[in-house]
């Protein structure tokens, strides 16, 4: 989703979505990975396991910490009608509008540690890498 968003964010054009107030699961491509393998290493780990971040965030808090991150000025807001007219109401709400708030209880407990767990350092490590690429 990332790569989709950042030019956009980089010309200052990017927006909260509504009322910003919809949660965001999200994890790191480094952490997916790594819980992948930790998974199949840890024979007690049996079934599905949430992969996301153990801090999900509204889109509100997505929006101003991508901003930081880029120094680039959000203060677009794109209302719900606007998107519910470009998608239609039910892929809007399911797809943009909804509100997911994921936590992986199972690696919590098991002791997995993400080596990403706050936003604004994933958003840090990838747009460093991006921006020397």
């Amino acid at each position: 989703m990332l790569a989709k968003i950042l030019p956009i964010f980089k010309l200052g054009l990017g927006a909260r979505i509504g009322n910003g107030n919809q949660y965001m699961s999200w994890i790191a491509l480094d952490d997916l990975l790594g819980l992948i393998l930790y998974a199949i290493a840890d024979e007690s780990i049996a079934g599905p396991v949430n992969a996301a971040s153990p801090n999900p965030i509204t889109n509100a808090i997505f929006t101003m910490t991508l901003e930081k991150a880029l120094s680039r000025p959000t203060v677009l807001s794109i209302p719900r009608f606007i998107i519910k007219s470009a998608l239609g109401e039910e892929l809007a709400n399911a797809a943009i509008l909804s509100s997911s708030r994921v936590i992986p209880k199972r690696l919590i407990k098991v002791g997995y540690k993400f080596r990403f767990p706050c936003l604004e350092s994933v958003l840090r490590h990838t747009i460093g890498k991006t921006s020397s690429s």
